[in-house]
């Protein structure tokens, strides 16, 4: 049984694909997908979308958002949505070293920082 996975962001629809499994990065671990699944819709974290298509295993960095799961459709809204081979491993250490050094002295800049380190560190996991 297959599912059909469609990733959409504010600009464009990113991915629309057949695949028999998917798993995705949920904001508190990860939940893997396979048909006949019961409905759900989720928050997702910043990691990795990974699909097994009959082509092989797909991945992509998602940037946080949510997953809608009905019947053997899964919609993921997401900010961004990038393949792994795009990622910069080197832009991310550098962006996780930013975001590290970023002042957290009110709560609105402490969750601006937080929602940084959790980026960069999920494109530095998705990109190993």
């Amino acid at each position: 049984m297959t599912l059909r996975c469609v990733v959409v962001t504010p600009e464009r629809t990113e991915l629309d694909r057949e695949a028999e499994y998917v798993s995705l990065p949920m904001f508190d671990g990860e939940l893997g997908v396979m048909g006949g699944r019961a409905p759900l819709i989720g928050r997702l974290g910043f990691g990795t979308l990974r699909l097994q298509t009959a082509a092989g295993p797909e991945r992509y960095y998602v940037d946080g958002g949510f997953a809608h799961i009905e019947g053997d459709v899964i919609n993921v809204l997401t900010g961004r949505s990038t393949p792994i081979d795009l990622i910069d491993r080197d832009k991310a250490h550098e962006d996780l070293d930013a975001a590290l050094a970023m002042s957290g002295a009110t709560p609105e800049e402490a969750q601006i920082r937080e929602t940084a380190v959790r980026r960069a560190r999920g494109q530095l996991r998705a990109s190993s």
